[in-house]
């Protein structure tokens, strides 16, 4: 997706590609499918990127409450940036699971500890 289909979005349009974005990568994962990962990657970092820039992330926030753990794993990890209040406890719970995402939470609140997490 190219950043002026981003930025001609509504806040609605982008938390639904998040979403979907999220949806994709985690499927791209376990499939071992990098060139679709990466992909979507792509749409959930331009969907921030443009929500940041529209100070409108915390329309994120109801994502937290999705069905799917990956989804509400990449909004926990960047609400830490916006309302950490909100992020921190999904991620402690998703932390204690199995799995890729119990991995990649572990190491958003290690690097959010730290101070060296960030999002470009």
């Amino acid at each position: 997706m190219s950043t002026r289909k981003f930025q001609k979005a509504s806040n609605e349009e982008l938390v639904q590609w998040y979403a979907e974005g999220s949806v994709a990568y985690g499927k791209a994962l376990e499939a071992a499918d990098s060139r679709s990962a990466n992909r979507a990657a792509d749409k959930i970092s331009g969907a921030y990127r443009e929500l940041r820039s529209r100070d409108a992330t915390s329309q994120l926030l109801p994502l937290l409450q999705n069905e799917n753990e990956t989804v509400r794993t990449n909004v926990a990890a960047h609400a830490l940036e916006f309302a950490p209040e909100f992020g921190e406890p999904v991620l402690l719970w998703v932390s204690k699971r199995p799995g890729r995402n119990g991995l990649a939470a572990e190491y958003a609140l290690k690097a959010w500890r730290e101070g060296t997490l960030n999002f470009p």
